[in-house]
């Protein structure tokens, strides 16, 4: 008998489960993930092109990072990073920037702020930036 009453109670259990937390709920939820989700990755893809085009096209210029923060995704198991940039440009104007970017493990420490990045700038669109991780700014 103790089996069939472990049975009936895992029913009861599953059935208060589903009254708790209906599908339709869960559905909606999963669905609005989703939707943020491609946003970001097309977000994300629209910033690679305006990248490419600041490396063929950009000027050089130096950005100091204001404000940085983790986004809480993930690409390639590299954090997504939004930063908080003021691009100084070379007729000695500042520029703010905000921007996600991913950002690979090796260079999380430099996405402190205050710390300044060499970038490469479409004249044309100062938010088009191309960020360069590699060469310290001296």
């Amino acid at each position: 008998m103790g089996f069939f009453k472990d049975i009936q109670k895992l029913n009861d259990q599953g059935k208060e489960l589903r009254e708790q937390y209906p599908l339709q709920q869960q559905l909606a939820n999963a669905s609005a993930s989703m939707a943020q989700a491609n946003q970001m990755m097309a977000n994300m893809a629209q910033g690679a092109v305006a990248s490419t085009n600041a490396v063929t096209n950009g000027i050089p210029a130096v950005a100091t990072i204001t404000s940085a923060r983790q986004t809480g995704a993930m690409m390639n198991y590299n954090p997504v990073v939004e930063l908080e940039l003021l691009v100084m440009m070379p007729n000695g104007v500042p520029m703010p920037v905000t921007r996600q970017e991913m950002v690979m493990q090796l260079h999380l420490g430099r996405c402190q702020p205050g710390m300044r990045l060499n970038v490469k700038v479409d004249p044309s669109d100062v938010n088009s930036l191309w960020i360069d991780w590699a060469t310290p700014v001296y």
